[in-house]
């Protein structure tokens, strides 16, 4: 439920963001800078087959209490602006507390890439 929850908000984030599909701007860089604007500071690898790292949650607390709801929420987020931005979200995941400091953010990796 947290993640189909998440995913309607990031959809909708995403569109009140002007999500054009067909920017050249890939779908993952609009991701992250949507997940900056939310506040979890993510750090990219110039390597986009490598997870980014998610600095900060905007939710730690409640994420330390209940991880399954707040951090499903979070990758529906991610899921939702992918679709939005016009990405597939299937191959999108999220590592919560991966390793100290952050949680590890899966993005499939854009089309010029893929070629």
């Amino acid at each position: 439920a947290g993640t189909t929850a998440g995913g309607e908000w990031g959809h909708a984030r995403a569109s009140n963001r002007g999500a054009k599909p067909d920017s050249p701007d890939p779908a993952r860089n609009q991701v992250l800078r949507l997940l900056d604007d939310l506040g979890f500071a993510p750090e990219p690898s110039t390597d986009p087959s490598t997870p980014v790292r998610l600095a900060r949650c905007p939710l730690l607390e409640a994420a330390h209490r209940e991880p399954e709801v707040v951090c499903g929420v979070h990758l529906g987020i991610v899921r939702g602006a992918l679709a939005a931005y016009g990405a597939d979200p299937a191959d999108s995941d999220l590592a919560p507390f991966a390793e100290p400091g952050a949680c590890l953010l899966t993005l499939p990796a854009h089309r010029e890439e893929e070629q």
